[in-house]
């Protein structure tokens, strides 16, 4: 009875330890240094002194599908000498210098300075801890997290990861610069619907850009002329209109004000267009124009290519929105009136009203050739 009960003991223990093995989550990285011991929970956070809620929380379903997810957690977070850490005063930027992943032109420690310079230089700069209006602006990860600009990774081919894993053997590692790799290498440029969604995202929030605009006016700082209409505005020009219905080819907010000589880079330092550097300024806009319309000139580049229905904007679409509408009003009570008036003649004529049989309008046949029954 004795080893009965011992045998029967340890097989439950055993099963409680597989049991507990198979609940814990298989992450898809490796977590080498402990950090998601405490960073797995979601309600691990703390609330500030400001009363902000600092959420700590690591996702690891999701960061197992990012870019970092082969980066060690103190490749970025280097202040980190210990487990459990030191309260941190300064986190991780998007400029912070890599202490784990080194640059292979360079050979120097990987870092995003070099285009987080161009983006301090844009209209859209923030620091990550923005305070005032300025938490409105879009910091790196607004844009790179968004799933309309960064959708989710394709799996890698295998006819392509077979032939490379003949000379370099980790499969791993093939898959994993395949992902990372091989949409920097192809033309990443999102749909003109995606783009237009993405900028609208900021652009065409109501009041976002009322704040704006009463902080603009309180501070006597100056926005663009079109900066509370961008995204409406756009969506009634032509261009707006045809990139609706489907159309890739017309410009979309990015193809008129980023520099086309380097794309990639210039997205990154937008500048508003009264700026001289801005591809929509005075002295850039027909180069701009000419992009597309090979035939442009002065005159052309002239048209407002942000269309309001403004008296003071634009008075010429204002005055013929406004008799196009009055034309279209009086022949709509024209067409009620002639139906109205041809109703009451075919009635006095008595001509009767039938749904079936054909015609809608029947009368008796001078002929005896009447079908009313």
């Amino acid at each position: 009875m004795a080893n009965n009960k011992k045998k029967h003991l340890t097989i439950f223990g055993l099963l409680v330890i597989a049991l507990t093995c198979l609940s814990q989550p298989a992450f898809a990285f490796e977590d080498d240094e402990g950090c998601l011991l405490c960073h797995k929970y979601p309600k691990m956070g703390r609330i500030t002194e400001d009363g902000t809620r600092r959420s700590y929380y690591v996702m690891p379903h999701v960061f197992g599908e990012t870019v970092h997810r082969n980066v060690p957690c103190t490749g970025c977070h280097n202040y980190i000498k210990q487990l459990p850490h030191r309260p941190v005063k300064e986190g991780v930027t998007c400029n912070t210098e890599c202490h784990s992943i080194k640059n292979p032109a360079t050979g120097k420690n990987f870092s995003h300075q070099p285009i987080y310079d161009k983006y301090e230089q844009s209209s859209h700069f923030r620091p990550k801890l923005a305070e005032g209006h300025d938490q409105d602006k879009p910091y790196c990860v607004t844009c790179h997290r968004n799933p309309i600009y960064n959708p989710q990774e394709t799996e890698a081919p295998k006819h392509i990861t077979n032939r490379c894993v003949v000379c370099h053997e980790d499969k791993n590692f093939v898959e994993t610069w395949y992902k990372h790799t091989s949409r920097r290498i192809k033309d990443i440029k999102r749909s003109s619907r995606d783009i237009v969604a993405l900028c609208s995202s900021c652009h065409g929030d109501k009041r976002l850009i009322e704040r704006h605009l009463k902080a603009a006016k309180a501070e006597g700082r100056e926005l663009g002329r079109k900066y509370p209409k961008a995204a409406e505005s756009y969506k009634n020009s032509f261009h707006g209109k045809v990139t609706g219905y489907g159309f890739k080819e017309a410009a979309n907010c990015l193809d008129c004000h980023a520099d086309a000589s380097n794309y990639y880079l210039s997205v990154h330092n937008l500048k508003p267009s009264r700026d001289p550097a801005s591809p929509v300024s005075d002295g850039n806009r027909l180069n701009t124009c000419k992009r597309c319309h090979t035939y442009a000139d002065e005159n052309y580049a002239a048209l407002d290519p942000h269309p309001t229905s403004g008296k003071e904007d634009n008075p010429f679409s204002y005055y013929a929105n406004l008799i196009y509408g009055w034309v279209g009003d009086v022949v709509f009570l024209a067409l009620i009136a002639l139906a109205a008036f041809e109703t009451v003649g075919r009635r006095r004529d008595g001509v009767g009203w039938r749904l079936w049989h054909g015609s809608s309008w029947w009368r008796p046949s001078k002929r005896g050739r009447d079908r009313v029954e």
